[in-house]
Parts: C-alpha cells; structure tokens; sequence
C-alpha cells in the first residue's frame, strides 16, 4: 500500500524595514527550513505568511498595515460561502512588543504575533496548529527564546556576494525619542567566537562584502572584547569589504576610528547618527554627547580621513526646537557637508520619554523645516557627487541594469564603491559589454546626479585581481 506523501508547509515571507529586521527574517527561513518547511516567493502557495514588521516610525505603522491587508487577501474564501484557505497570518518583528494588545484589535485578520528574537517559537507554533483547531494564543510570548537562533550558517536573501552580520541585539541607551529599547530588549551581544565563525563562512562561500550591524555598535561587548578588537578579528576573516553600521558619536574619538580604518578591508564609510548639533537639544534627547563633540569628532575624522564616507541622521523638529536651533542645524549640515544625511521629522513615540515634553514643534513649521533642510543637503550633496567625476573607483558589480536604468546611455551594469552601503545610498552604473555580478572592477566615474553615479571600466578587463 503507497503511503500519502505529506507536502511540506510553504512559507512566504516580507520584510519591512531596516536590515536588522531582514536578518531576523534570514534567521525564521533558517529555522522553518530546518524544520521541514520551504520558502516560497509567492504568498498564493502559502501556507503560513510571514511579516516581518518595522516600528520606528508612525510611518513604519502605515506600511505594514497596507501589507498585511494586501497578504490578508489570500485568506479569503475562494467563493461565497466556502472554506477558508487555511492560511496563516504571522506578523513578527518589532511591531508585536511596541503595540502590544493594542494590534490584536486592530489587525484581527492576523492570526499570531511574534515579538522580535523569538524566531526559534515558530516551529512549535506549527505543531500547535496541528493539535489544535484554534492553535495556541495570538500573542506568542517570546520570553527566554534564543534572540540569536537561526543566525549562523543561514538562509540569506541578499545577493550572493554581500551579506549582513548581526553583532548584537536590543540597546541600553535610552534617548527620549527612541522606542527601540522597549522593542528590541536590553543590549546582548554575540559571543565574538560566534560572529568570526559566520563571516568566516561567508568568506568560503564567495562573500566579497559584509555589513557589522547594531542598534548600537559602539557598545559591543564580549568579555574584554570591544569594538575595535570585533573589528580587528572581522578584519582577517578574508572578507574584502567589511562596513560598520549604527555608531554611535558618545564616547567614540578619533582615534578608535584611525583604529578601524588601519585594516584596509574595512571600508572608509561611517554609519553615524548624529541627530542634532544644539548641545540643549541633545540633553534633552539624552544623547550623552553635546554638540562640541559632534562637530570636534567630525572634523577630526574629516581632517584625518578625508577619502572617508560618513552617512548621518538628523531629526527636526524635537520638542523644544526653535529658529536658532533649526539655523545652526542648517549651517553645520552645509559646512560639513555629509555624503548622505536622512533627515526625519519629529515623531512622537508612546512610551518614549520624549512623547511627554512640551514645547512641540507646530506640524506645519516642521514640515517647513524638513523642505528647508532638505533642499540645504541636496545642494551638498550635488557638490559631493560632482567631486566625483574624473575619479577611479574599485566598484562591486551587484547585478544586471534592468532596460530602464540602461536607458540610451548604454549603461548595462549597476555596482557600489565603498562610499555607497546596500540598500541605503546611491549606485554606480557602468558602461560595458560584459562585467562579472559578484567582483570588483575598477571604473571610472563620467557622471553623476544627486544619488548616483555613472562610470566606464578603468582598465581594458577592468577586475582587480586583488579582489576577485
């Protein structure tokens, strides 16, 4: 007698957000995976929908909702009057931990919720539904699970050549505009051992750039380890490009960056918040910096390192900003002038010590703000990009341009020089017959417009051997 053969639970997942979130996605497939089920790229085969949901911003909230409803769809009986399909609705993420209760009534079509470093609950979640027609709880507790499970050795959906390395999860800094504290937990920290092992792995495998990331990278520890020594064993795993994401300004100096930078597998571009220059306004962000350390520490970096890349965040319109401050938040922007700078309004988070100050910001002057600050950084940031034509640059060749970034200049092939991180700058679009996705080329920049680049190869194969 043949026995039935049992299909495997299909899983779709969509991410939202940063790539920490895309990561704690990576880690979910690994485990599912592990446990029998497949990923699919069409939430139609699904059986369990997974949303792995960002909660920084109000608009973080705007966005998951529309997915959610959009997946939700497939739920939905195939006639009027018939079965469900059987589908499951998961959202996990930091969304499940800000808003707590509050999503359970305002999503009923989402069947659990998952907070975020509770991936390894999934597959008990699974087995539940079997025993059980209405399965365990909606709010799956996430208390005592293994934050980092799944994380080594993973399923990855980046390119094949370029990778993000969580280092630690969670934040102990408690700035009054930031809920992550309360989403993410307290700060923990990957044994040292742990994240050697992994970047050593993606080097065999082929790997040519990895992103270090953390909420608050500046702070990692593992017994004496700090960051400069996780910096320095990441160094010598074979990795050619390794980027540090989320670096805090407090108790960073020069000279912990002249220790960074002293591996030339570590890229010179910094991913370094800086929220404001007001000394006034950053106590009252409970920053643990004023504004002479931002501006000291960053004309130190630039004095030292001018070929260095620094990316930045700056918030307008705290509670309690006014004209002067907002002026000399302008004039530090153009003096500076940073590469990239995200520029965010002020958001009022529940929960956050900041959501209770007085003095706010009326929405209209933000707004105005944002476009004046806005426009102030875009004529930087054209003058930054001109700079770059003429110059040679080792560019990772990331894909294919489709027939609209090619376009009639004929640029057939989109890549990134160190200065642009995955996902979060512009790009550079190479013209060529034929480049290999994966490797290093050397090109020369022709063009450029406010976030991107255009270039042709350097040298008449243009790979560099060093990196290949």
């Amino acid at each position: 007698m043949r026995r039935k053969t049992v299909r495997p639970i299909r899983v779709y997942i969509s991410t939202l957000g940063c790539p920490k979130n895309l990561v704690d996605s990576e880690a979910a497939a690994t485990i599912l995976c592990r446990s029998g089920c497949v990923v699919t790229e069409d939430p139609r085969e699904a059986d369990l929908m997974l949303v792995g949901a960002c909660s920084f911003l109000e608009a973080a909230w705007r966005d998951t909702v529309e997915e959610l409803e959009r997946l939700a769809g497939f739920k939905r009986p195939k006639r009027p009057g018939g079965a469900g399909s059987g589908k499951r609705l998961v959202l996990m993420g930091c969304l499940p931990k800000h808003r707590g209760e509050d999503l359970q009534k305002e999503l009923p079509f989402v069947d659990h919720f998952l907070p975020t470093g509770a991936q390894e609950r999934l597959p008990a979640l699974i087995e539940a539904w079997g025993r059980s027609r209405h399965g365990p709880e909606r709010f799956i507790d996430g208390n005592g699970a293994d934050r980092f499970a799944g994380f080594e050795d993973r399923i990855r959906f980046t390119p094949a050549h370029s990778a993000y390395v969580k280092v630690a999860e969670g934040c102990n800094r408690k700035c009054a505009f930031c809920a992550i504290p309360t989403i993410r937990g307290r700060l923990e920290n990957r044994p040292l051992s742990t994240v050697v092992a992994e970047m050593k792995r993606l080097a065999e495998k082929g790997v040519k750039e990895v992103t270090l990331l953390s909420q608050d990278i500046a702070s990692y520890r593992d017994g004496p380890a700090r960051l400069v020594d996780l910096v320095d064993a990441a160094a010598q795993t074979g990795v050619p490009w390794v980027r540090i994401f989320y670096l805090h300004p407090a108790g960073i100096t020069v000279d912990h960056v002249r220790r960074l930078f002293s591996h030339p597998s570590v890229v010179r571009y910094l991913e370094m918040p800086v929220q404001h220059v007001s000394t006034r306004l950053l106590r009252l962000m409970r920053r643990s910096h004023d504004g002479a350390h931002v501006v000291r520490l960053l004309d130190g970096i630039r004095s030292e390192f001018p070929d260095a890349v620094i990316r930045s965040e700056v918030i307008v319109g705290f509670p309690g900003e006014t004209e002067r401050d907002f002026k000399s938040l302008v004039r530090f922007v153009e003096e500076f002038q940073f590469e990239s700078l995200g520029i965010f309004p002020y958001s009022r988070e529940p929960g956050t010590g900041a959501a209770v100050l007085g003095g706010l910001v009326p929405e209209p002057v933000v707004r105005q703000r944002v476009e004046e600050l806005a426009a102030a950084q875009e004529g930087v940031s054209f003058a930054v990009q001109s700079g770059r034509i003429g110059k040679v640059f080792d560019v990772l060749v990331d894909r294919v341009a489709d027939r609209e970034e090619g376009g009639e200049s004929g640029h057939r092939w989109v890549g990134r020089f160190y200065g642009q991180a995955p996902d979060a700058d512009g790009e550079v679009y190479i013209e060529a017959e034929r480049l290999p996705v994966g490797r290093f080329v050397r090109v020369r920049i022709t063009d450029a417009d406010l976030f991107d680049l255009r270039g042709e190869p350097a040298q008449s194969t243009g790979l560099l051997k060093e990196h290949a």
